[in-house]
């Protein structure tokens, strides 16, 4: 979905004529492509998604667990808490015995933040894209 430019090769071939003889040189540049701001900003964009998506994802689980709330989990669920703070209330929460809790707000925030990322990043491919220049008719 994001593959850069193909690797791009020139050849040039010189002819020499030296005295008797007529001698050829073959040049050939191989130009690797440098990936575009385009492509550079979709990169990030899907990074920061993975990274906000992968707390969430981390907060579910630990609270379905029911882990301790020291160091780090504590940590994760304080984003997690304010990445997901949009989105409570739509769904309940569900609390087993033994403290084991579905925060369903978490999974709602992962689903959206997805498709939020990938509406960004359409957007930055149809901004990014070159386009043929048109001449001015007369």
């Amino acid at each position: 979905m994001l593959d850069p430019e193909a690797p791009r090769q020139e050849q040039s071939v010189t002819t020499v004529t030296q005295g008797p003889g007529t001698t050829q040189e073959s040049t050939t540049r191989a130009s690797t492509p440098v990936a575009t701001t385009g492509l550079q900003l979709r990169q990030l964009v899907w990074l920061a998604c993975g990274v906000v998506d992968a707390i969430l994802a981390l907060d579910f689980v630990f609270k379905l667990m029911g882990a301790n709330a020291i160091g780090f989990v504590l940590f994760i669920g304080n984003v997690a808490g304010a990445l997901a703070a949009p989105f409570r209330g739509i769904l309940a929460t569900t609390v087993t015995p033994g403290a084991h809790v579905a925060y369903w707000p978490d999974v709602v925030a992962v689903i959206v933040y997805a498709i939020a990322a990938w509406i960004v990043v359409v957007l930055i491919g149809i901004v990014a894209t070159p386009r043929a220049v048109r001449s001015a008719r007369v």
